[in-house]
């Protein structure tokens, strides 16, 4: 339990920072690559999930379907939180597509769409951002909508 409760923070983490735009560049970093330093101090590999995954996917049958309904979905927020989705989907579409497949195969191993819905409200709680803690949310409401018309359609009307 402790290990998928680390997994759900350091995914929530990621996607707070995918979803939150920064003018701010870092000049230097003390390691190569992508990851994070828990408070511990140990060092967390997360380049398999920042790693730019736009050249393997495939953007047409299931997947490309997908992206164009996200990016139709995505409009019908503020248009913060708007710019905020369609700059993450346009930045990494892989990694949207592989939250989608993932929410299905925690549906199908037994846990609701809505109860992944409710896991992200109680996370979103602790985001500050009114704009940040929007598209959070609406980006889970999308891939969950999603998820289950893509990549699981027998649990879409679960």
């Amino acid at each position: 339990m402790l290990k998928y409760s680390r997994l759900t923070a350091v995914l929530s983490a990621i996607i707070i920072i995918q979803l939150v735009p920064s003018d701010k560049s870092a000049i230097a970093q003390e390691r190569e690559g992508c990851f994070l330093v828990n408070s511990a101090g140990e060092v967390i590999n997360l380049n398999l999930l920042c790693s730019p995954q736009g050249s393997d996917i495939k953007l047409t049958g299931n997947d490309g379907k997908f992206l164009e309904d996200y990016k139709r979905l995505a409009k019908s927020y503020s248009p913060e939180a708007t710019d905020n989705l369609l700059q993450a989907i346009q930045r990494a579409p892989g990694q949207k597509i592989a939250a989608a497949k993932r929410m299905c195969a925690e549906a199908k191993a037994g846990v609701s769409l809505p109860e992944v819905k409710l896991r992200a409200i109680g996370q979103a709680i602790s985001i500050e951002n009114p704009t940040a803690k929007e598209s959070f949310l609406a980006d889970t409401d999308i891939i969950t909508t999603l998820a289950a018309n893509h990549y699981c359609p027998e649990l879409a009307s679960k």
